[in-house]
């Protein structure tokens, strides 16, 4: 995995050993990654933005690279938050732009929104057998994490796709291959 734009382009990012990590990790491509952040690109300076399922950090890092003032990790396994720790130190980020949450997913979006966190990029890739889609979506809109024109990104299988069921929702979907990347915006009640 590397770095593909902005301050740390070209550099590459540290993983588990190919046996360890084929079962617990999915990375996102540099064909899903280059194409969202293509999209967001314009749109990074100076953003908040969490990275959801982090994995390694790759997406996150590659939010950092592109300009954003922080990112947020949530990766629930030690041994990859210590992997997005080691990436970070090694590519120089200020510990002022980050925050590794090790903590499940569910635990991490409460606490964030009891301190009254507010992101204006949530990016997730959580596993696609789980079906975590709904839940994630739910809690981010009721727990109001995202800002008034903040998008909820979610990376799922195109075979078996996320389906919406809330009016308030915009939602665009982008396929990449056997990727599906849904994007999602909540409106203020009333607008």
């Amino acid at each position: 995995m590397r770095i593909i734009g902005g301050k740390y382009k070209g550099k590459r990012l540290k993983s588990l050993p190919k046996r360890e990590d084929t079962k617990l990790l999915r990375p996102t491509t540099d064909r899903v990654k280059e194409s969202v952040f293509s999209i967001l690109n314009n749109y990074l300076e100076g953003v908040k933005f969490l990275d959801l399922f982090a994995g390694t950090g790759n997406v996150g890092i590659e939010a950092l690279s592109r300009g954003a003032a922080k990112v947020i990790f949530v990766e629930n396994d030690k041994r990859f938050c210590k992997l997005i720790r080691e990436n970070l130190e090694r590519l120089g980020v200020e510990k002022n732009r980050y925050e590794i949450i090790c903590d499940d997913y569910v635990n991490a979006l409460k606490r964030l929104a009891r301190r009254g966190e507010k992101f204006d990029f949530i990016y997730a890739d959580p596993p696609y057998e789980k079906g975590f889609y709904t839940r994630i979506v739910h809690m981010v809109k009721n727990l109001g994490l995202l800002d008034e024109d903040g998008l909820l990104m979610l990376e799922e299988p195109k075979n078996d796709p996320f389906l919406p069921d809330d009016e308030d929702w915009i939602v665009e979907r982008r396929g990449y291959g056997t990727t599906l990347v849904t994007f999602v915006n909540f409106h203020p009640d009333g607008e």
